[in-house]
């Protein structure tokens, strides 16, 4: 069993997307895991706490993520 990750780039292409997905579902071809058909657009994850001790650590050794990169890192 393979497990994938789909996103969908066109918002007006979402409803045809799900509804597919949904029919593969209901005929036993795939299965959805809890939440795979919720619209995650702007959802962000919180930084793990292994994630910021990294940075806090390698910000200590000198400048190495930029402002963007360290916020797109911890998902600002």
């Amino acid at each position: 069993m393979k497990t994938y990750q789909i996103k969908i780039l066109a918002d007006q292409d979402e409803t045809t997307v799900l509804n597919i997905l949904a029919d593969l579902a209901n005929k036993g071809t795939i299965e959805l895991s809890e939440g795979s058909l919720q619209h995650t657009e702007n959802k962000r994850e919180e930084a793990s706490e292994d994630q910021v001790q990294e940075i806090i650590e390698e910000s200590e050794l000198g400048p190495y993520y930029s402002e963007k990169e360290a916020k797109d890192i911890l998902n600002l």
